[in-house]
């Protein structure tokens, strides 16, 4: 009867302490993103990221933008971020939305980012591709 009770603890004690590990600052992972079927992006801009209720919408089937979308997230991993996005982008490939890209603008924190099995990924936003997003605002 000892042992039954004595075996009970360690199997709750072993299945309790069932933690997962530290997510590393930098994500170098890239498999499993393929964006090379993209056929269009669904673009919304948040001129104020607290507030995604106003938002500017517009739909992109510029195979140069896309490229290049597709590009920048092939790029190396940069460090975790905790400034929000003004940006999110759906990408579709054959009328269905299949991945969600954010990005963040402000000089003073810039990325790319996505989600992939419950961890989010960030790349680096450079100065071209700030222009290339807020060139698709209105003027």
């Amino acid at each position: 009867m000892n042992k039954l009770v004595l075996l009970i603890l360690v199997f709750v004690f072993v299945a309790c302490n069932n933690e997962k590990p530290p997510v590393a600052a930098v994500q170098t992972r890239t498999d499993g993103l393929d964006l090379s079927a993209t056929d269009s992006i669904e673009l919304y801009h948040y001129a104020d990221p607290k507030d995604q209720k106003k938002f500017y919408k517009k739909f992109i089937t510029d195979t140069g933008f896309i490229q290049q979308v597709i590009k920048n997230l092939q790029e190396a991993g940069i460090e975790k971020t905790s400034c929000e996005n003004d940006f999110k982008m759906f990408l579709y490939r054959n009328g269905e939305v299949y991945k969600t890209i954010y990005a963040a603008t402000p000089d003073s924190c810039r990325y790319y980012a996505y989600i992939i099995d419950g961890i989010t990924y960030f790349k680096p936003l450079d100065d071209s591709a700030v222009r290339m997003l807020k060139g698709q605002l209105p003027h």
